[in-house]
């Protein structure tokens, strides 16, 4: 049987339309691989103790740090759920919505510990853009400023210039939006082509030698990590901003 040209040509065509693209779908793929991480109790227990502290509130995260809640590629945004603050709310906005309500054991009195209750419910000072931004934009002194904003009644925000200086935002964003977790690219402890220090205990001796970071991670995340002495790939715990721990129990309470 013999074929023209043009109908070898159509039926190349047809096949290069039927074949699913392997590069930039894989490459889409690997970038979701890269932020998407599984949030666990240590994580959720550290977001909670720092809004309690925000708010001058003596109180103690009843949750278990090996505990999985729900994974995310965001940052965590927390809220107290009612005045007591017995009951918080921790929240990702990114991929998919999730919430886990943690409860607290409250030291004290929440009245004497936050005695600016009242005025909180009229006023609350937060940061807020000081003119619009791109997606991707680099924030500074210059495009932000804190204002105290009447009847403010939405949830979470930054109280403080630096938890935000040098921090990109994710998507464009107009003058004067109040600024949320889920508006900036995520705060990663660890960045990836990071130098760290890579601990490794032997025989109860600690030993610690210099590493590139492979991955991104928060705080008790397991990475890959290239040990520039040996030029060998391993994994380990994330442990601060300097520091992974392999060949070690980690304890993160």
């Amino acid at each position: 049987m013999k074929f023209s040209f043009s109908a070898i040509n159509f039926i190349f065509g047809l096949t290069l339309l039927l074949i699913p693209s392997q590069g930039q779908g894989a490459l889409d793929n690997s970038q979701d691989e890269d932020i998407l991480r599984d949030v666990v109790g240590v994580e959720v227990k550290e977001a909670v103790s720092d809004y309690l502290k925000t708010h001058q509130i003596k109180g103690t995260p009843m949750v278990r740090d090996d505990k999985f809640y729900f994974t995310c590629a965001d940052d965590l945004e927390t809220v107290a759920t009612n005045e007591t603050f017995k009951t918080i709310r921790v929240s990702c906005a990114y991929p998919v919505e999730r919430n886990a309500y943690i409860r607290t054991r409250v030291e004290g009195s929440v009245v004497a510990l936050n005695a600016d209750n009242a005025t909180n419910d009229t006023q609350a000072t937060r940061i807020v853009l000081a003119h619009s931004v791109s997606a991707g934009e680099l924030l500074t002194q210059e495009n932000l400023k804190s204002v105290v904003l009447p009847h403010y009644n939405g949830f979470g925000g930054f109280f403080d210039l630096s938890h935000v200086l040098g921090r990109k935002t994710k998507t464009p964003l107009r003058e004067g939006t109040v600024l949320l977790s889920r508006h900036l690219v995520p705060n990663w402890t660890i960045q990836a082509e990071q130098q760290v220090d890579i601990e490794n205990t032997i025989s109860g001796i600690n030993v610690t030698t210099v590493g590139i970071a492979l991955e991104n991670g928060h705080v008790g995340d397991i990475i890959k990590v290239k040990n520039l002495n040996s030029d060998t790939v391993i994994e380990g715990f994330v442990i601060n901003r300097k520091k992974i721990k392999i060949n070690a129990k980690v304890d993160f309470m």
